[in-house]
């Protein structure tokens, strides 16, 4: 197996148990992963100091931290909300130093806005780019939903401008837009731009927002994972994929449901 892999804190903690992260402390042990990727929500803004500290006691591996999906809505808005953003995102790269992430993910379009206003979040990254070295951090733009463009012609974009730029791929995501199959031909996947993976199953159909919930465990949607995971793995020399399967319980998690797709992964990435 040549890839890490690593269990999202989103596959554990989510609306209907409060995204508590003292079930993570609780129940990561149990989890067969070879670390986590932490997930930032936005309640956990008032208290992530308290929660940067819990982690860095815990004694898991924490190598990449996802960014709060709301910084790209803020960064397609008006200047001010512009600000908040890169404020939020300052934030966020202040906790990943705390749990020892080394990786930032990053939604740079995301929410209701999705890409509506896409040159508004290409002008930001720059100082997106600029604060995450501040913090010897790595910064990667993952491929999410577009609702008037393609996630592959804003990578290109993005590499036109940045060419040393880093990408994260998402399965998921891929099988929304169609572009798994372009996705694993493209150049960002050739080059090593794409550096990180993300992995789940996909409910269908294509192209259809509403589409994008409930997100499935791995086998049980429309992707085929059984056949494009080991296409990812004869192409893909990145050395890091994430399970981002949501298992959680109201009182805490199915830690058994990640262990089972994340043996799944072992089997077809091998």
């Amino acid at each position: 197996m040549k890839y890490q892999l690593y269990c999202s804190t989103g596959a554990m903690l989510g609306r209907i148990n409060g995204w508590d992260h003292h079930i993570l402390l609780a129940a990561g042990g149990e989890v067969e992963a070879d670390g986590f990727e932490f997930m930032m929500e936005p309640l956990y803004y008032d208290t992530w100091q308290e929660i940067g500290r819990d982690l860095e006691k815990s004694g898991f591996s924490f190598p990449v931290m996802h960014t709060d999906k709301e910084i790209g809505v803020y960064l397609a808005g008006d200047p001010e909300e512009r600000e908040k953003g890169l404020s939020l995102f300052e934030t966020n790269c202040r906790l990943a130093v705390m749990i020892g992430a080394r990786r930032l993910v990053l939604h740079l379009w995301s929410g209701q806005v999705s890409d509506r206003y896409f040159e508004n979040n290409l002008a930001a990254l720059s100082r997106l780019y600029d604060i995450a070295a501040r913090y010897d951090l790595r910064l990667m733009v993952e491929n999410v939903p577009c609702a008037v463009g393609s996630p592959l012609a804003h990578f290109g974009a993005i590499a036109a401008a940045y060419p040393d730029a880093s990408f994260v791929y998402d399965l998921r995501f891929g099988a929304f837009h169609e572009e798994n199959a372009a996705m694993l031909a493209s150049p960002f996947m050739k080059s090593g731009a794409v550096a990180h993976v993300h992995v789940s199953d996909y409910v269908g159909p294509p192209h259809n927002f509403s589409s994008l919930r409930p997100i499935l465990h791995l086998g049980e949607g429309i992707i085929g994972l059984a056949s494009l995971l080991p296409a990812l793995g004869a192409r893909y020399v990145g050395s890091s994929v994430t399970l981002e399967s949501p298992a959680f319980l109201p009182d805490g998690c199915d830690t058994g449901a990640i262990n089972a797709d994340l043996a799944f992964l072992r089997r077809y990435l091998s």
